[in-house]
């Protein structure tokens, strides 16, 4: 493993592990609703991390790295716009768009796209090691 496939795959891991520790603070699993975040997460963490080590399953690893972060950003996104309709924001976009957007879940959406972006390059550093 090259030096720079390594730093991708533990940037990986630590965004995995940061994910996972947000959501079980987040969205305690003691319910049912609760669950699948957590699940997901737990699921990135291991399963994604775990395919990534391999140059055989990488592709696999990519698809699932990509689904779960699509789906992340789709209900993240989904949250906040229906929060913010149902004036459960304290701040309208109209007032401070700024300081709407961190009450939002955009930052969240940001690091998973740092996660996605990262995968993406993991793969394509592990496709071109020879």
């Amino acid at each position: 493993m090259t030096t720079q496939r390594r730093q991708l795959w533990v940037a990986l891991v630590v965004l995995a592990v940061g994910a996972t520790m947000l959501h079980f603070r987040i969205h305690p699993p003691k319910d049912l609703t609760y669950l699948w975040p957590n699940l997901f997460s737990v699921i990135d963490l291991v399963v994604v991390s775990a395919l990534f080590l391999f140059r055989r399953t990488a592709l696999a690893g990519l698809l699932l790295n990509s689904f779960l972060a699509y789906l992340g950003i789709i209900m993240m996104a989904d949250f906040s716009l229906a929060a913010t309709l149902a004036g459960q924001v304290k701040v309208m976009p109209g007032q401070d768009f700024f300081g709407w957007l961190l009450l939002t879940t955009f930052p969240d959406i940001m690091v998973l796209t740092a996660d996605f972006c990262i995968g993406l390059a993991l793969y394509r550093a592990i496709l071109a090691e020879k």
